[in-house]
C-alpha cells in the first residue's frame, strides 16, 4: 500500500501519522531514475558550495574587501546575505582587529600590520564578521583577501 492509495480513500485531515509512516516505509527510488536525479542534485550542491568538487575555491568567487576608517572610528568587513567567506590574508593597516557578532567581539593578536597566514581557517558570515578599530591618528584602510565558499 502506498501513500497515494491511502489518501485516495480518505480525507487528508483524517489520515494519521501512523498511516503515513506505514505507507512511506516502502518508498524507494527506481534505479533508472538515479542517474537523472544525480545531475540536478550535483548542480544544486555546486551552486550552494561555491567551490569545485575537490574543495578548491572558484577563482571568480575570490576578492579583496577594503574599508576606510577615520581616526577614532570603527569599521566592519562583513559578507552580505547568506554568503560565507574563507579569509586568506588580512592587512590591519595599524588598526585593532576583532571577530564580532555585533554584540560581542574577540580580539586578534597581530605582531605587525599584516596577518598573512592564520593557523586555523577564518570564516566570515553576516553574523560573524571583522571589526576594525582605528586609533592611529589618521585615516586607515584595512583589507582582507577572501574566497566565497558558501551561500
Amino acid at each position: 500500500m502506498t501513500v497515494y492509495d491511502q489518501l485516495a480513500t480518505q480525507k487528508l485531515s483524517e489520515t494519521t501519522a501512523a498511516q503515513l509512516n506505514a505507507s512511506a516505509k516502502d518508498t524507494y527510488i527506481q534505479r533508472e531514475n538515479v542517474d537523472f536525479w544525480a545531475g540536478p542534485i550535483t548542480v544544486q550542491r555546486i551552486l550552494e558550495t561555491r567551490c569545485y568538487p575537490n574543495g578548491l575555491p572558484i577563482p571568480e568567487q575570490s576578492a579583496v574587501a577594503v574599508v576606510t576608517i577615520e581616526d577614532t572610528a570603527a569599521g566592519v568587513i562583513q559578507p552580505s546575505g547568506t554568503e560565507i567567506w574563507l579569509v586568506n590574508a588580512i592587512d590591519v593597516d595599524s588598526c585593532a582587529i576583532a571577530l564580532s557578532d555585533g554584540a560581542n567581539s574577540v580580539n586578534f593578536a597581530s605582531d605587525s600590520g599584516y596577518i598573512s597566514r592564520t593557523r586555523n581557517p577564518i570564516y566570515l558570515t553576516n553574523s560573524l564578521f571583522f571589526l576594525f578599530t582605528n586609533t592611529s591618528g589618521g585615516q586607515q584602510t584595512p583589507s582582507i583577501a577572501y574566497h566565497v565558499v558558501g551561500q
